[in-house]
């Protein structure tokens, strides 16, 4: 009997603990954040990275094969438009000059000895047609002049063009020995500098090895240039302001706006997406900024002032009837799916059909839907994903306190 009577007392216990539980849940439900809906200023933002490069640089490469005898800059200094950067060895092109003038004073010469010779087949020529006319020389003679004339037109026309022709190579001796001085070609620092005094410079492209002595770039107007996704581009309007951060600035943001666009893509080959180039001119550089600084972007794409927002979490997918009534199963499969929050009403959770605009990094923008004050759920996460309209539910103060605390920190709320 007495084991009966424990059966019964321990079942009674386990009913009134199950009783218990599901009565305490029902009154309580799932704990929640809440948050009200406040007035805010969003921002919208495309995100990109990239690094820091002068507006105007330029290469500055050899045009003539030659040691360097004198490199008078180094690294960092501030040079300024026709001062003298690099000077090459110029003995070998100094004896190309001196060669080229003398083989033109030669050709001078030449066309002056034939000009003679054509001056003396003229006479001869006039000498022996009045002979001829007179029956004292044969028409042999006169051929023999006439030849004679014409040949000497024909040498001196050569003689002058073979001036015209040492003319031009003096010219192109004359240019090779100035192109062994270098001069800037504009007001800059030296960024970059490959050579030094002692080596060899050839001409050529940018890949040869030895052909780019040194770069040197106009500091004064600085661009971050980034790359954008094929998403994020058709956003991106040139004038647009910008944020960009530089690591080595620390905190510091560094104001700016779009002033370059790419009309075409490069294919990201690692990610499989197309990459657009965007530059941003910085409004006022700070002067310790260098070329190839790693640069974080943001472009402001639009910006909404004094407009009711909640944070993003708060925004999920659900299906409702005409009359913004959640619904569910097999009556839900031909309706499309819409934004919705979720407010706390006497212990439920009450769903809402909200429009939402522009959104930033934590908050959105409820431009239909909702009013400044209206308590949102905004989590945690999991709950959201399952939550629905009339549920039980509970404010956690103590987590929705710590929300609100961590949002406010990171941007400024005015609140109605």
């Amino acid at each position: 009997m007495k084991k009966v009577i424990i059966g019964v007392a321990v079942a009674a216990v386990v009913v009134l603990v199950v009783y218990a539980s599901l009565n305490t849940h029902s009154e309580h439900g799932t704990a929640v954040t809440i948050e009200k809906a406040a007035t805010r200023t969003i921002s919208s933002r495309v995100k990109a990275t990239g690094e820091i490069t002068p507006k105007n640089k330029v290469e500055i490469s050899a045009k003539v094969v030659g040691e360097i005898t004198d490199l008078p800059v180094k690294e960092g200094d501030r040079v300024r438009q026709g001062q003298v950067l690099v000077q090459i060895e110029p003995d070998l092109y100094e004896a190309a000059r001196d060669q080229a003038k003398a083989a033109l004073e030669q050709a001078k010469v030449s066309v002056k000895r034939v000009q003679v010779q054509l001056e003396d087949t003229d006479r001869t020529l006039k000498r022996t047609n009045d002979l001829l006319a007179q029956g004292m020389a044969s028409q042999q003679q006169m051929d023999a002049a006439q030849v004679a004339y014409d040949t000497a037109c024909v040498e001196l026309k050569a003689q002058q063009h073979s001036v015209e022709q040492y003319a031009s190579a003096l010219k192109r001796a004359q240019d090779d020995l100035e192109r062994t001085t270098i001069r800037s070609p504009m007001d800059g620092v030296v960024i970059q500098l490959n050579a030094e005094r002692g080596e060899t410079v050839v001409p050529g492209s940018t890949n040869l090895p030895g052909s780019v002595i040194m770069t040197v770039a106009d500091m004064s107007r600085i661009l971050a240039e980034v790359e954008v996704g094929e998403v994020d581009i058709v956003h991106v309007k040139l004038g647009l302001p910008t944020d960009v951060h530089v690591d080595a600035l620390a905190n510091k943001v560094e104001k700016g706006h779009v002033v370059e666009i790419a009309t075409s893509g490069v294919k990201d080959a690692s990610q499989g997406v197309i990459r657009f180039t965007v530059k941003i001119a910085l409004d006022n550089p700070d002067p310790s900024l260098r070329p190839a600084m790693t640069a974080k972007v943001d472009i402001i794409t639009a910006t909404h002032e004094n407009v009711v927002a909640v944070p993003i979490q708060a925004v999920v997918k659900r299906k409702l009837d005409a009359e913004g009534h959640e619904v569910r199963g097999a009556k839900a499969r031909e309706i499309k799916q819409r934004d919705v929050v979720y407010l706390m009403e006497k212990g439920k959770a009450r769903v809402r059909g909200v429009t939402t605009g522009i959104s930033d990094d934590l908050f959105v923008e409820i431009s239909d839907g909702l009013k400044t004050g209206d308590p949102v759920i905004t989590g945690p996460y999991r709950t959201l994903k399952t939550l629905h309209d009339s549920d039980a539910v509970h404010e956690d103060k103590k987590k929705s306190e710590e929300s609100e605390a961590s949002e406010d920190s990171q941007v400024g709320v005015e609140v109605d």
